[in-house]
């Protein structure tokens, strides 16, 4: 029966999900010391910004606008939302607010078109100094510690810098710009000063400062100060069709934001109420002058009744006749006083404003109506048809003059007690609670954009210089195979650390030290693979170099003779790297030890340059490099190099060439021409494709060739992931 194919079942998608996690992960971590610097950079600054800048408060108030009109316009505003023109009447107020005549005034007011700053100090830090001094009582520096009642300047020094020096004992000295001296004075005294376009003037109302303080003084130009108030100013309604307005500033001292606030609101209230009092005026003005005509014309009218009853002997008229005269009398009143309102609101408006316009509609309309009255006044006998006209005009003219009256009265009285269509709900009172910065937020962003910044540089220095990472990349971009995939290890890291500390010679060998080491293990599964890669190899002799310096070449070299010799073959390492020898160190011999120089140079036989090192269930022998010649390349392209590497391969299963570098130095390729194999050892985010195959094209151009690669310093978290190993790694350990 056949069976299914498991692992084609397997779905390897969260698989992949977590590999590309790692791999940003893994990345960061390629370029720790960058990306850690950076993010603790940034989280610095962060940190700093978030408790050493100026804390900024806010003070808001609440005004409410009422719909009230004067009494004048009552008939407008009910024409206007008859044909859906009104406005909110909080559309205009916002505006009147943010207005220069009333923000203007308010810093007139709260004087603060003066600004007084301390002397200049180092930014944030400096400012976070004079408020820690301020709290503990100390500070004679801070703007609070001078207060300036009148500060007079011409034109061409607004929004320049004056500088003022405490003397001491109340006293101070006024300096321009530019240093000079404009006088001396003390506190509460007027001081008068001279500058190059005009003359000015100073009064100090307090100084508590100790002498040498400096203060820098700023008369700004109103325009100037309007822009900067108008920055950090925020009026709008609150909440939609409430008719009430909420004023926010912003500012670094609380007590001055309040203030601002307060007199913003104090001056729109004053000059609402100012408005509304003209208005009641203009109104006033304008029907007391229309009230002697209209008095003047009733008389008439009256009167021209009267002689008409009397020449005619006519008392009233008919009742037929007594419909038509109310009607008459409706249409011309309503006409009458439809005119007057025009008559008042082109005081204030042009004929093409709206409200004007709709008056024109309806003083038309009561034309047309008056027409189709005095069409059927006409089919009214003559006699019926004069003294209905007369009663008619004189009812109309009492009715109006009347109507007048009242309203001059009530304007009068509105005039006495105007209080505007606005109120003050809500005062700004001082809030010790800081807006600005938001703290946590500050570190919140710093954090992401150091996290941010982080990712970004390390992103950008992998595509500068792309390293090879794991086995699958190598071999995928390489097209050659790997045989060992070594991890990290911290075994090795601590005996490394241990030898270079002590500064003597000192064995150092993962392999008999830690023979458990994930490290080890990998090189096992390389010594087992070997026997297989070695296979119709054209010698015994096996290279083991890198493209660059510090891929770990020695080390590999070094635990994997052990290895080899520990299985019961007889193995001989020799160290031809002849200009950076590192190998010696790993057996304890020191520098300048008889080695292969010695050998070559004819200072030594083979047989005393061998260090013999035990070994489980055997030993290894070992060639230093011995002393630095002069000439290591000619040395390695010599004969008796050749002869030596022959005479070996016939004595040792197998012989390991620890070699120098294969880019920096061309020493290498004199020795693969003639070893049996060549393997290349790539260090995991370090060595680059690019290096991989120059050194491979610079090995093949030389005669030799390379069987395979070793891949060094592979991360724990990809080797944790690797099938080959996790299960021993986790047995291992509980071994």
């Amino acid at each position: 029966m056949t069976r299914p194919d498991v692992t084609a079942t397997i779905d390897s998608s969260a698989e992949d999900d977590d590999t590309h996690v790692f791999d940003w992960i893994d990345m960061l971590l390629q370029h720790g010391v960058m990306t850690g610097l950076i993010f603790a950079i940034t989280l610095a600054i962060g940190v700093a910004y978030a408790f050493l800048a100026t804390p900024i408060y806010r003070a808001d108030t609440l005004i409410q606008v009422e719909d009230k009109k004067p009494a004048a316009l009552a008939g407008v505003e009910h024409l206007a939302d008859a044909l859906g023109t009104a406005a909110s009447p909080v559309t205009g107020e916002v505006e009147i607010l943010r207005s220069r005549g009333v923000i203007l005034k308010a810093l007139e007011k709260t004087g603060g078109l003066i600004q007084v700053r301390a002397a200049a100090s180092l930014p944030l830090i400096g400012d976070w100094l004079e408020r820690r001094r301020a709290l503990s009582g100390a500070s004679a520096g801070s703007p609070a510690a001078l207060q300036i009642s009148e500060l007079r300047l011409p034109e061409g020094y607004l929004d320049s810098v004056l500088v003022l020096r405490s003397l001491g004992a109340g006293r101070y000295e006024l300096q321009d710009k530019d240093g000079a001296k404009l006088g001396q004075a003390e506190v509460g005294e007027a001081l008068a000063f001279s500058l190059d376009s005009g003359e000015g003037g100073i009064v100090v109302s307090a100084l508590r400062a100790e002498a040498g303080a400096t203060f820098e003084i700023v008369r700004q130009a109103p325009l100037t100060a309007y822009r900067e108030v108008l920055r950090n100013l925020i009026v709008a309604e609150s909440g939609r069709d409430s008719n009430i307005i909420r004023v926010s500033y912003e500012n670094p001292d609380e007590g001055y934001a309040c203030e601002l606030v307060n007199a913003i609101s104090t001056v729109y209230i004053e000059q609402d109420v100012a408005r509304r009092s003209a208005q009641a005026d203009q109104s006033l003005k304008f029907l007391s002058g229309q009230l002697p005509d209209i008095e003047r014309n009733v008389e008439r009218t009256e009167n021209a009744l009267n002689d008409f009853r009397t020449r005619t002997g006519t008392i009233d008229i008919d009742k037929s006749a007594g419909a038509l005269l109310q009607r008459a009398v409706d249409v011309e009143k309503s006409r009458l006083e439809l005119q007057l309102q025009r008559d008042e609101l082109l005081q204030r408006y042009t004929p093409a404003h709206p409200a004007i316009k709709a008056l024109d509609n309806q003083l038309a309309q009561a034309r047309r109506e008056s027409d189709r009255v005095s069409e059927l006044t006409s089919k009214v006998p003559a006699d019926q048809r004069d003294l209905l006209r007369l009663q008619r005009d004189v009812s109309v003219g009492t009715q109006l003059y009347t109507a007048l009256l009242d309203t001059v009265q009530q304007l009068k009285l509105a005039r006495a007690g105007t209080v505007g269509n606005a109120r003050i709900i809500d005062m700004a009172v001082r809030d010790a609670l800081p807006v600005a910065p938001r703290k946590s937020l500050v570190v919140l962003m710093a954090i992401l954009l150091g996290g941010a910044l982080s990712i970004a540089a390390a992103t950008v220095a992998r595509q500068l210089r792309p390293t090879l990472r794991d086995v699958e990349e190598v071999e995928r971009l390489t097209g050659l195979s790997t045989y060992a995939n070594i991890p990290e290890s911290r075994d090795q890291q601590r005996i490394s650390q241990a030898r270079n500390s002590s500064g003597k010679p000192s064995q150092g060998l993962l392999a008999l030290q830690y023979p458990d080491d994930p490290a080890v293990e990998s090189l096992r599964a390389l010594r087992i693979g070997l026997a297989f890669a070695l296979l119709g190899a054209r010698g015994k002799s096996l290279v083991v170099t890198g493209p660059t310096a510090g891929v770990g070449k020695t080390f590999i070299s070094a635990n994997l003779a052990v290895l080899l010799a520990g299985s019961g073959k007889r193995v001989l390492l020799i160290e031809t790297d002849l200009r950076r020898p590192q190998l010696g160190g790993y057996f304890g011999l020191p520098r300048g030890h008889v080695g292969l120089s010695s050998v070559l140079a004819g200072e030594a036989s083979l047989a005393e340059a061998i260090h013999v090192q035990p070994v489980e269930s055997g030993e290894l022998h070992v060639v230093a490099s011995g002393p630095l010649p002069p000439n290591p390349g000619e040395l390695l392209l010599s004969e008796a190099f050749q002869r030596l590497l022959n005479d070996v391969q016939d004595r040792y299963d197998h012989v390991l060439l620890d070699s120098a570098p294969v880019l920096p130095v061309s020493d290498t390729l004199a020795v693969t021409r003639h070893a049996g194999s060549t393997f290349l050892v790539l260090r995991a985010e370090q060595t680059t494709l690019g290096e991989v195959r120059a050194a491979v094209k610079k090995i093949s151009g030389a005669g030799g060739s390379v069987n395979g690669l070793l891949l060094n310093g592979v991360m724990r978290r990809r080797v944790r992931f690797s099938t080959s190993y996790s299960y021993y790694y986790q047995y291992g350990r509980r071994r």
